[in-house]
């Protein structure tokens, strides 16, 4: 029975993977490449997000749940 939902399933999945790319792409880093390796700039300031950007920052986290839900849900069905 699970059998036949899983090509929709695995086509939902690349649609989230896609989307949390993006997503994660969207989001502005200030900071630099820099502080990725541990380094830190001299005028660091703890920056809160807002607007658009604190809206980016959590559809991220709701498609990261949701593609890592599909991926459960889609190696369930394939057993």
């Amino acid at each position: 029975m699970a059998q036949q939902w899983l090509p929709a399933l695995r086509i939902v999945g690349i649609i989230f993977s896609v989307a949390v790319i993006l997503f994660v792409l969207l989001q502005t880093r200030s900071a630099g490449l820099g502080s990725a390796f541990g380094g830190s700039s001299a005028g660091s300031v703890f920056k809160t997000r807002r607007g658009i950007e604190r809206l980016v920052f959590n559809l991220t986290i709701v498609f990261i749940i949701l593609f890592a839900l599909f991926a459960l849900l889609s190696a369930v069905a394939a057993r």
